[in-house]
């Protein structure tokens, strides 16, 4: 029955106080409280709300109501069954609804996560999941927001220049989607990072196998006391710096929605920082020994904003060695204004499909004037000229460079990572680099000729960004093709995915006949039974989203031997005998050619030299020197054709 639900609140009280501690202190704090300041146009007390209001009220973070969920009950369940079903969470109806029959808010005295499952073994229950928390469009409320002109561009002016609304990434509406993961790591590789910048210290990653300050290497990594990262230009466990690394940190995961400066792309994340560059410079050895310690901590996303010196082929095997970890590595493309198609700067530049090279964007949606840019070395755009980030011990400050551009990069690898863990760095790579919203002037200068959307990449975020299914074809066999039994048929086709890009390798091929065929783009069979065949190439994407194609084939019984070719010719081009021939059957399943020499005035050594497909209508054959003659005949499971007549050829 539904029941006052004020009413209960004292009977739960005491076990959720236990059960949510996140809440406890502040709800309990406010619960003995002889008076609260309320707002002006408040109504009620803290007191006075439900029990679920008050939780919210105390934790601003919460996710769902933890003393209810939401129940639809199946429309021919009868009442005893829901009971039985409600008496496992000792759960009552709070409210029912009318516009979806059998909805039904239960309040319970059990976790979340233990009465769903619960509820979902009754048979009764169609559904039962959380009672979320929903908020207003995921603007975060960190005071300098309003000049982060690349997470949201509305035209405002920022340090003196004015922007064109709309030229950003799209990451304010990405966040109506999804904020971060707060245990996803993201490396920052640079020259160090500000482990206790108020607006980062809540994100830094902290190491699970290491103890801090007891002198000893607890995770047996070679590393001692190495809890937030590793410097290796002094080779100590403090990589904490106040100015490049620190900037870049705070572009791709400075804390969101805390009131404090101002929001990365990934507001929930971990940075682990990894410093190989000093006040002039860092060694590339010590960049590979940042990118082996990150990829034994399995970090699959890096930031690295620094460039210079040749090519390295150590450097590009230890990028390339991270794929195994399934590792994106972002570069900045480099700000000597140059095509690296003609003088790259890596890393950015090396030809390594888990690398994003990343090119400076302004306000306007131009191409910075010191960014380089390559229509095949450099592969996306992103806001890089006035970027305000954290910087020093606990402020800002405004930078220009593709270093500014590539952390929004790593960021929303980040949140797509996060939001997709079963996603392959070619998922990921692929995500942002289909969605690139196109500008003029990356236009045959960037590999998407465009800058990153977020937005779109994670798949939300008011529109853009909705998963598209994929477009799956087929090649062969043509739409109503006819095959003898036992013939040979080769199947073939193609899928592409706008987000995911090519699934053709995961296609599945089915035959309302027979079931299976095979998986692939291509692949052969010679076994379909007789009758007609409903042939259907699938694929999915990572979005679970299906498509598929179709088309019918023909399977015929072999009962009768074919008929046999006539009209053979053969001729003679430099050695080269080609035999020609007319098919006269529709059953056949190859045809096989013979050969004969003259010697002396007799025709010997006959030999049957080759054979050809169904509905193949030549042969080439090179004999050598001498008088030859040919013939052929079809043949299919019930036998072979007679003989055509001889066709003669001489080589001299």
């Amino acid at each position: 029955m539904i029941r006052n639900v004020f009413a209960s609140t004292n009977r739960f009280l005491p076990t959720l106080l236990s059960k949510f501690s996140s809440a406890t202190a502040v709800l309990a704090a406010c619960l003995g409280a002889s008076s609260i300041a309320m707002d002006a146009n408040a109504q009620q007390s803290i007191e006075e709300l439900p029990l679920s209001k008050q939780l919210l009220e105390a934790n601003p973070k919460l996710l769902y109501d933890p003393t209810s969920v939401l129940v639809r009950f199946k429309p021919l369940s009868d009442e005893g069954a829901r009971d039985a079903a409600l008496r496992t969470v000792g759960g009552e109806i709070r409210e029912s609804y009318d516009v979806v029959p059998g909805l039904c808010l239960v309040e319970i005295d059990e976790s979340v996560e233990v009465a769903i499952a619960k509820l979902l073994a009754s048979k009764a229950v169609a559904y039962a999941e959380p009672n979320w928390v929903m908020r207003t469009t995921a603007i975060p409320n960190d005071p300098n927001f309003g000049n982060l002109w690349g997470m949201r561009n509305i035209g405002q002016t920022v340090n003196g220049d004015p922007g064109a609304s709309g030229a950003d990434c799209r990451a304010y509406q990405a966040w109506d989607t999804f904020t971060g993961d707060a245990n996803f790591v993201v490396a920052i590789i640079d020259d160090g990072t500000n482990n206790t910048h108020p607006d980062l210290a809540a994100n830094m990653w902290s190491n699970p196998g290491e103890i801090a300050g007891n002198g000893i290497d607890d995770d047996a990594n070679g590393y001692i006391d190495d809890t937030f990262g590793y410097d290796f230009y002094q080779r100590d466990s403090n990589p904490s710096n106040t100015a490049h690394g620190t900037h870049t940190a705070g572009t791709v995961g400075a804390v969101g929605n805390n009131g404090v400066g101002v929001a990365g792309v990934a507001w929930s994340c971990k940075l682990m920082a990894l410093r190989f560059i000093g006040p002039n410079g860092g060694l590339t050895s010590d960049a590979v020994l940042s990118v082996q310690y990150m990829n034994q901590k399995r970090v699959k996303v890096s930031n690295n904003s620094w460039g210079g010196g040749g090519f390295s082929q150590a450097l590009y095997d230890a990028i390339n060695a991270s794929k195994s970890n399934g590792h994106v590595f972002v570069a900045s493309a480099g700000n000597s204004g140059a095509n690296s198609d003609t003088s790259p700067a890596y890393p950015g530049a090396y030809n390594l499909d888990n690398i994003i090279n990343v090119a400076a964007t302004d306000n306007n949606d131009g191409r910075a004037s010191f960014s380089n840019y390559g229509a095949t070395s450099v592969d996306i755009g992103a806001p890089g000229v006035n970027i305000l980030s954290t910087y020093g011990t606990n402020g800002y400050s405004y930078l220009n460079g593709t270093s500014m551009a590539g952390p929004h990069v790593a960021g929303a690898a980040a949140l797509i990572y996060a939001a997709n863990p079963t996603y392959t760095y070619t998922q990921v790579k692929n995500r942002i680099m289909s969605t690139a919203r196109p500008v003029a002037s990356l236009s045959g200068r960037c590999v998407t000729g465009g800058v990153l959307d977020v937005a779109a990449a994670l798949g939300g975020g008011g529109g853009g960004g909705s998963n598209t299914a994929p477009t799956v074809a087929i090649t062969s066999p043509g739409s109503g093709s006819s095959f003898v039994s036992g013939a040979t048929i080769t199947f073939t086709g193609s899928a592409n995915d706008t987000q995911d890009g090519s699934l053709t390798a995961s296609m599945t091929w089915t035959s309302n006949l027979q079931g299976a065929l095979g998986t692939g783009g291509t692949f052969t069979r010679n076994n379909l039974v007789v009758g007609t065949h409903t042939i259907t190439a699938s694929a999915v994407d990572s979005g679970s989203l299906t498509s598929s194609s179709t088309v019918t084939v023909t399977v015929t019984s072999a009962s009768t031997p074919p008929t046999a070719p006539s009209g053979i010719t053969a001729t003679n081009a430099s050695g080269t005998i080609t035999v020609r021939w007319t098919d006269n059957s529709s059953n056949e399943t190859s045809f096989e050619i013979k050969r004969q020499q003259r010697v002396g005035g007799t025709w010997i050594n006959e030999t049957v030299v080759g054979s050809v497909g169904a509905n193949v209508t030549q042969f080439t054959n090179v004999p050598g020197a001498g008088r030859w003659r040919y013939s052929v005949r079809s043949v299919n499971a019930s036998g072979a054709s007679a003989w055509s007549s001889w066709a003669q050829v001489t080589i001299n």
